[in-house]
């Protein structure tokens, strides 16, 4: 390999490299992580593969109409004993056989099996269908979930910085007072001690944030997530929003019934076995082939007593056609019909029971979405309340201590307590963003920021 050549590898390694850098530069919206984790996900996968299979069930199915075709041919050799013209017997002298053959067979009456079999097979490609959607849903809601964590570790990582930072300035403050002879020296080692705790809690929170981004990027697949970031999407505006109003658990399942992929799969497979009980029974029925053949044969007689006649003389004479109806008309089968009939018509009853287990089950996910949307709420308005008390509670605290009249226990405490009720309040608000994206979820529209 010469220079140019390598020179050439190594642009187009290092383009290669490129893409896969900006692939990470760019922050990944919540679009992009569903996007990219649907493209990517094994059990997604392996539900193409289960529809795909179905797919070919059905093709299957379809073309047991059409007639087969099979050529064959035989040879073979026999050993014994030929009579001479007198009557005596001969030595044991060897014969061979050939033969030849074509022959087609085509169902004329099944009983309507193959008809109903198609329908079963399609119900079975389509209820595939639907499983693949649910596939899809079930990765999308986790994909926002764990997007949602991500959010929130960054808000809560964003509100210990800025406390670390206003610490902070509160040690230069406090430095400036005790050079002042305003406050004692013991006064600045306890503030630099809540600035340490503060840094602390920092690094905790950065920690957090760094173990949710490898929990979505793990979600997504992601063979390499430490140049993985997400997008912040502008949510206070969404927020006025979602606290608007909030529809009724009865509408959200009127509409779930309608749009839901287990409610449909459930309902196709109940068809796809009413089709299953037709298909058992249609051995009651008699069954009609037609079926048609062509033959010839090649003898030889290695006697001089058994005259051979020659290969094209003998495929001529030997040359047989043939066309035949067959009709089999089921009597008794030991009740193997009787029997298929009947654990088909259990497995409609079962199917039934399944389509009912899926409503209810779903009914109930709705309810508990719904309630975690509306305790979500309330806590998220309740947190707001709490967030404007402390920080008025702060600013009294807070003038005081730069003014030298309260001690660094009393502004540390308003500090803390203001710091608790914006990370509760963070957490109030993702956790009502979920459930409100959830109810959306159930009614069938798709989960965006």
């Amino acid at each position: 390999m010469n220079f140019t050549s390598l020179k050439t590898l190594a642009a187009v390694a290092g383009l290669l490299a490129g893409s896969h850098v900006a692939a990470y530069a760019q922050p990944w919206t919540l679009e992009r992580c569903i996007e990219h984790a649907i493209a990517n996900n094994l059990s997604i996968k392996m539900e193409e593969i289960n529809h795909e299979t179905k797919a070919i069930d059905l093709s299957t199915a379809k073309y047991s109409r059409l007639p087969n075709l099979s050529a064959g041919a035989d040879h073979s050799f026999s050993f014994g004993s030929v009579e001479d013209t007198r009557g005596a017997i001969s030595k044991q002298k060897m014969t061979s056989n050939t033969s030849f053959s074509v022959s087609s067979s085509m169902p004329i009456f099944t009983g309507f099996q193959i008809t109903n079999e198609i329908k079963v097979r399609h119900y079975s490609v389509m209820a595939a269908e639907e499983s693949l959607k649910k596939a899809k849903e079930n990765v999308a809601v986790a994909v926002a979930r764990a997007f949602l964590e991500v959010l929130l570790k960054k808000e809560i990582y964003k509100i210990s910085e800025e406390t670390m930072n206003f610490t902070s300035e509160n040690v230069k403050k406090t430095e400036i007072m005790v050079n002042a002879g305003n406050v004692p020296l013991a006064q600045l080692y306890e503030i630099k001690s809540q600035h340490a705790s503060d840094e602390a809690r920092v690094t905790t929170a950065e920690n957090d944030v760094s173990l949710s981004l490898l929990t979505l990027g793990q979600l997504l697949e992601l063979h390499d997530v430490n140049r993985f970031d997400i997008e912040v999407p502008n949510l206070p505006d969404s927020m006025a929003l979602l606290l608007e109003n909030l529809p009724s658990s009865e509408k959200i399942y009127a509409e779930a019934l309608a749009v839901k992929p287990q409610i449909r799969e459930a309902e196709l497979q109940l068809e796809g076995s009413k089709y299953s009980l037709l298909v058992a029974k249609s051995a009651y029925w008699p069954q009609l082939s037609l079926s048609m053949g062509i033959s010839d044969r090649y003898f030889r007689a290695n006697n001089p007593l058994v005259p051979n006649e020659g290969f094209s003389a003998q495929l001529g004479d030997n040359l047989q056609e043939y066309v035949g109806l067959s009709l089999r008309i089921p009597v008794f089968n030991r009740f193997t019909t009787k029997n298929s009939v009947r654990t088909a018509q259990i497995g409609i009853s079962s199917r039934q029971l399944a389509l009912e287990d899926v409503k209810k089950t779903l009914y109930k996910e709705i309810q508990q979405a719904y309630h975690n949307a509306v305790s979500a709420q309330k806590s998220y308005r309740a947190a707001q309340k709490s967030v404007e008390a402390a920080r008025e509670a702060f600013r009294y605290a807070d003038s005081k201590y730069q003014t030298g009249k309260s001690s660094v226990y009393e502004f540390t405490g308003a500090k803390a307590t203001l710091t608790r009720s914006l990370s509760e309040e963070s957490q109030a608000k993702f956790s009502y963003i979920f459930a409100s994206k959830i109810l959306d979820f159930y009614s069938g529209r798709p989960i965006v920021l």
